[in-house]
């Protein structure tokens, strides 16, 4: 008898994880996703993929940040120091989806700045 593959389905967020993420994320966190055409004439180095920053105060936020993530099943990435904050980048296309599928089931809406 042939077993079928089971495909894992989507890790469903708790409301309250996913509401405290979002307020993270509104208050001061942003993308970064790569350009769909790479102009051919500049020199510059375009970003490589899609990213999630959150900006935490201090240690301890960055720490709730973490677990936060892990908990909606959105991995992040190696914190680093900016301007006396820590950004913990969250990295990767279908997580970036993932989040913004989250961000819209709470109904809230999020700009995409483009240069």
């Amino acid at each position: 008898m042939a077993q079928s593959k089971k495909v894992a389905e989507p890790l469903k967020v708790k409301k309250a994880v996913a509401k405290k993420i979002a307020e993270y994320f509104v208050r001061n966190g942003y993308f970064r996703i790569p350009d769909e055409k790479p102009a051919k004439k500049k020199k510059v180095v375009a970003k490589k993929g899609y990213e999630i920053r959150f900006v935490a105060k201090d240690r301890k936020e960055l720490s709730e940040m973490k677990s936060l993530l892990k908990e909606a099943g959105l991995e992040a990435g190696k914190p680093f120091d900016k301007f006396n904050q820590f950004v913990l980048p969250v990295y990767g296309k279908e997580k970036y989806f993932k989040f913004k599928e989250m961000l819209a089931d709470l109904k809230i809406k999020v700009r995409t700045h483009k240069k």
